[in-house]
């Protein structure tokens, strides 16, 4: 059977749909995740070899693959994961594109419009329809990804360690979280996947996230991503932002509030993008 594959790689995980010609979906895959800009040769390859795998046993061939990945910022990071694809997956045509676009296709389908990424990482775009048309530069957890989970557990952890969180918050922190300053610090500075392992704290600020503090922070820090981000387009006030990732599926009311507050026109939320852009192929 002829197939077509749709895939979402982000850092935390991949998600692979397979559809038909007409661009039906049929199955659903998941793997690890991996950023393209981060990850070691053969990473990719070797995920996507599991996949070419998994629907050989189903006798199912390849015929175009549309890669949205993590990380594919610049063409030649572009051109070194089709490689690395084509190794793994034999079809006759593969493309690769920034997870920013896939974002943009997913929420704005082919309308005018501000896309934003909040997950393990942030990031933006101003899409004409067709294209990016103007990217503020996300910067990465260590210079920006304002509003991502990286960032949350980053303020989180930090607070909790200098006791600036309040007291009955930190009992629980350390409650939950059996670890010394030291451990933290080895973890976050000397050991792999520092932005994924952050952001696995966005699970305990949205458990306690009726808290005044938690809700507090979290405003904060999305309201940043606005003014870091979102305010530097031109078009920010005049255009529908919409958003897709973990973090915006999570604290979809706190964005939708504090966007208003800015004088923003929240648009919708997907989560996960693939839907958005099953549509969005299933239109071409």
């Amino acid at each position: 059977m002829i197939v077509n594959l749709i895939a979402d790689a982000g850092s935390t995980k991949t998600d692979w749909v397979v559809t038909d010609r007409e661009g039906e979906r049929i199955t659903r895959i998941n793997t690890n995740g991996v950023n393209a800009l981060l990850c070691s040769p053969g990473s990719i390859k070797s995920m996507a070899t599991k996949v070419d795998t998994m629907l050989r046993q189903e006798d199912m061939k390849v015929n175009a693959l549309h890669y949205y990945g993590a990380g594919c910022a610049t063409p030649q990071i572009c051109q070194r994961c089709e490689e690395e694809l084509r190794q793994a997956i034999g079809a006759e045509d593969i493309r690769v594109y920034s997870d920013l676009l896939g974002a943009a296709r997913s929420l704005l389908q082919r309308e005018r419009g501000i896309a934003c990424i909040l997950g393990t990482g942030s990031n933006s775009c101003l899409y004409d329809g067709k294209k990016i048309v103007s990217n503020v530069p996300s910067m990465g957890y260590v210079l920006g990804d304002e509003g991502s989970g990286a960032v949350l557990g980053r303020r989180l952890v930090a607070d909790a360690f200098r006791g600036i969180m309040p007291p009955e918050m930190r009992e629980l922190f350390f409650a939950k979280y059996d670890i010394t300053l030291g451990e933290m610090l080895d973890r976050v500075y000397k050991q792999a996947s520092s932005n994924q392992y952050l952001a696995t704290f966005v699970a305990f600020i949205a458990e306690n996230i009726e808290h005044e503090y938690v809700t507090g922070m979290v405003r904060e820090e999305i309201g940043r991503y606005f003014d870091r981000n979102i305010s530097c387009y031109a078009e920010a006030k005049d255009v529908p932002i919409s958003f897709t990732g973990g973090v915006s599926k999570v604290f979809q009311e706190i964005i939708r509030t504090v966007g208003a507050e800015k004088g923003y026109h929240i648009g919708k939320f997907i989560n996960p993008p693939m839907e958005g852009l099953i549509e969005y192929h299933r239109g071409r």
